[in-house]
Parts: C-alpha cells; sequence; structure tokens
C-alpha cells in the first residue's frame, strides 16, 4: 500500500468518523430540542404555578382582612354584652326588685277574690233590701 492509499483510507476512516460524529451530533440536537422544549414545558408550568401562587396570596390576603374585621365584631359584640350586662345588672334588676315589692304589698293588701265575690254578693242583696224598704217608705207615705 502506498503513502496515498494509506492517506485515502484514513481520509476515508476520518469521513466516515466525521459523518458519525454527524449523526451523532444531529441526535444531540435532536435531544437538546427536545430538552428545550421540556424545559419550556416545566416553564409554563412553573408559570401557572406562580401565577396560582399569587391567586392564593390574594385570597389568603383577603381572608386575613376578612379574619380581622371578625375579630372586631367580636371585639363590639363583647363591649355591647359587657354593657347590657351591666345595664341588667344597674337597672332593670333593682327596677324588677322595685316592682315585685310592689307586688307583694299589693298582693297583702288588695282583698282575696273570694272575699270580693262575698262583697259583692252582700252588695246586691242591700240593694234588693233597700228597694223593698223604699217600696214599703212609698207605701206608708201613701197610706197617711
Amino acid at each position: 500500500m502506498t503513502n496515498e492509499e494509506k492517506i485515502l483510507e484514513m481520509l476515508a476512516s476520518i469521513q466516515t468518523d466525521m459523518n458519525g460524529m454527524k449523526a451523532d451530533m444531529n441526535g444531540m440536537k435532536a435531544d437538546m430540542n427536545g430538552m428545550k422544549a421540556d424545559i419550556n414545558g416545566i416553564q409554563t408550568d412553573m408559570n401557572g404555578m406562580k401565577a396560582d401562587m399569587n391567586g392564593m396570596k390574594a385570597d389568603m390576603n383577603g381572608m386575613k382582612t376578612d379574619i380581622g374585621e371578625l375579630k372586631a365584631d367580636v371585639s363590639n359584640l363583647k363591649t355591647e354584652a359587657i354593657k347590657t350586662n351591666l345595664r341588667i345588672e344597674n337597672e332593670i334588676i333593682p327596677k324588677l326588685k322595685v316592682l315585685a315589692e310592689g307586688h307583694a304589698m299589693l298582693s297583702e293588701t288588695l282583698a282575696p277574690k273570694s272575699k270580693v265575690d262575698e262583697l259583692q254578693s252582700d252588695v246586691e242583696l242591700l240593694k234588693i233590701v233597700v228597694k223593698n224598704l223604699n217600696s214599703e217608705v212609698q207605701q206608708l207615705k201613701k197610706a197617711q
């Protein structure tokens, strides 16, 4: 084999190696393009997750505001309950006691219903008697 043939053989081998390397490079490019697509998909997913997180943050801030308002409302209710309890204790209960004492006093001084009914019957009887006596007086006056 001559030097020229050896060189041509080496060039052919190098050419084959270069073609193999080109094929490998093309495969690597395809793999890289696939990876880029995957990365783009991941980035899209991450952007979606970021948007979701921002939405959740906004919701949480809204909930914090609502909780703050609820706390203020509860505090106001507690204050009103304390005021109501104080009013009941200082105004209403003493008035109820006075009312109960007045009722007890009236119950003691008023005649029982049975006594009132008895007196009513007596008054009706007295009316009849007075009417009869009045009639007799009139008859006696006519007789004179």
